[in-house]
């Protein structure tokens, strides 16, 4: 495997799609989706082994787990800097007013850019914060001057350059499944 790419498992991420108090995993449900967070690859034989059960019963796990949407897809993830995305910003938006069509309209614009990678709706001073890369900064510069400043009812943003990922992973902490 490259050094810069990794397999990955998309876990649920969208509290409001899936109400977690009524979602029931068991023991091989949670070493299923361990193993698959850090190998996406892992072959249904290999897996099986891995966890202890045999490979049909696994497959049929794996596939009620993709059914429930507790896997929502499987992807792999590149390093932004070898594929030339060499900046990355934090950009923290905050909207005019807040009603439904105002929210949906920037939800909607936000999609549409690809350099935007994240966007969180937030409690606090701002209302959404951003993943935003650039291959430089004046592709960075010109995402925010010409994109963002643009989309209608944003009134303030903030934007911090970051200068060094310390920690950068997909996987979520599944440490409550196990309890």
């Amino acid at each position: 495997m490259l050094p810069q790419i990794a397999l990955l498992l998309v876990i649920i991420t969208n509290i409001k799609r899936v109400d977690a108090r009524n979602v029931k995993f068991d023991r091989f449900d949670a070493k299923i989706l361990d193993a698959l967070q850090r190998d996406g690859r892992l072959s249904v034989v290999d897996l099986a082994d891995a966890i202890g059960l045999s490979p049909t019963p696994c497959a049929r796990r794996i596939k009620a787990l993709e059914t429930d949407g507790a896997i929502e897809g499987y992807t792999a993830v590149l390093n932004p800097a070898r594929v030339g995305l060499a900046v990355l910003a934090i950009v923290q938006v905050k909207l005019t007013e807040h009603t439904d069509e105002t929210v949906a309209r920037f939800e909607r614009e936000i999609q549409l850019m690809d350099e935007v990678t994240r966007c969180f709706a937030m409690t606090g001073s701002y209302d959404f914060i951003l993943e935003v890369y650039g291959k430089d900064l004046d592709a960075l510069s010109n995402v925010v001057l010409k994109k963002l400043i643009r989309v209608p009812n944003v009134r303030d943003m903030q934007s911090s350059v970051v200068l060094a990922t310390i920690k950068r992973s997909a996987r979520i902490p599944l440490m409550h499944l196990k309890e």
